[in-house]
């Protein structure tokens, strides 16, 4: 049994709504202005309202649902896929990394300069063109950047154990099963420790391998490989406290729940929530430039009080739904529309499943 797509989109809008009010409460001069009023608030937001994982699970199901469930994978339509996953996920991307260069021109000055970055270099640019910013040690333009670039590599190394499986298993998903066990198993007791691994995928492999797992055991009898893995992070969590686990956990479970009860079917299919989840992604990369503009703006108006930080706050908030609204219409959907161009015939005209279209889009 399937979660219902209703469900995948509520909890995209839930994690999305959650990193926005996250970096909200982190980056300067809004929350700091504010602080007097909702200092204890923000405070906990920042803390506490982290939901990243909740996108790399939900990720991990919906991929093992879309491009796991195909029959064929070869090394054709892997350089297929690459190119298919660098106009959904690359695109939008950088088109947010060239909208932020004016807004940072307008704001240099006025929002302090650990919000910003330095000015941006040639190189810099270059190797965000091709998700090697953080590999190479260049500062990020903009807050999330780095998931649209884990994203990717996850979606690539998924294809990859696909095309292995294809071609040396002998029926199954034993390869897979085996790669993704043994990659997360490093992961959470070794890798997934030092923070300098944060540019690699292996550093969130779990996460995602997590919601790979959630689909065996909906869809096939994988529920004691589900419940030996939750054992496994649990250990892993006791070995090393993370929060990133116990998120990893709980949504894990939260998805496996609603599957196997069928409880997704009585979700409230809420046009407001479904819309945020559809557009969660554009959310996700657009809030940071809109939160910089109206911080800015602020600034030069000298609007620095608790109250009218306050009202910054909020005016970013739905100035980034706004914006994001529109950029998931002008952007993101003509960018998923040329990815399916890369798809083969069969894969694009396959509609059988409304949650297979939403296969690894955030």
């Amino acid at each position: 049994m399937a979660v219902q797509p209703s469900f995948i989109l509520a909890l995209r809008a839930f994690a999305a709504l959650t990193i926005v009010w996250h970096h909200f409460s982190l980056y300067a001069p809004l929350n700091d202005w504010a602080a007097p009023l909702l200092g204890g608030l923000l405070d906990w937001v920042a803390d506490y309202g982290r939901a990243t994982q909740v996108f790399f699970v939900v990720s991990g199901y919906v991929a093992a649902q879309g491009i796991g469930s195909r029959e064929e994978w070869n090394t054709a339509q892997l350089g297929r896929f690459a190119i298919q996953r660098y106009c959904r996920l690359g695109l939008p991307y950088l088109a947010v990394a060239i909208a932020i260069l004016p807004i940072y021109g307008f704001a240099r000055g006025w929002v302090p300069d650990d919000v910003l970055g330095q000015p941006v270099s040639a190189g810099q640019f270059l190797a965000h063109l091709f998700f090697l910013q953080d590999i190479l040690g260049y500062e990020s333009l903009s807050a999330g950047l780095w998931f649209v670039c884990i994203n990717f590599q996850l979606g690539f190394a998924y294809a990859c154990a696909l095309v292995l499986q294809q071609r040396f298993g002998r029926g199954g998903d034993g390869i897979v099963m085996l790669l993704g066990w043994t990659a997360s198993l490093y992961s959470l007791f070794h890798f997934n420790l030092d923070p300098a691994g944060e540019c690699w995928a292996l550093y969130f492999f779990p996460f995602f391998f997590m919601g790979i797992l959630v689909h065996k055991a909906l869809m096939r009898d994988g529920t004691v490989g589900f419940v030996v893995f939750q054992g496994v992070m649990l250990l892993a969590m006791l070995y090393a406290w993370r929060w990133r686990v116990i998120v990893t956990m709980v949504f894990g479970m939260l998805l496996f729940i609603v599957g196997r009860s069928g409880l997704g079917r009585h979700w409230s299919r809420s046009n407001l929530i479904a819309r945020i989840g559809k557009m969660s992604f554009s959310l996700f990369l657009i809030h940071f430039p809109v939160l910089v503009l109206v911080g800015a703006l602020w600034a030069r108006l000298g609007w620095n009080s608790p109250a009218a930080a306050t009202a910054g706050l909020l005016v970013a908030f739905g100035g980034s739904l706004l914006a994001a609204n529109l950029f998931h219409r002008w952007v993101e959907t003509p960018a998923a529309l040329l990815a399916k161009r890369f798809r083969k015939p069969e894969q694009a005209a396959d509609r059988d499943a409304e949650g297979r279209r939403l296969a690894f889009e955030h």
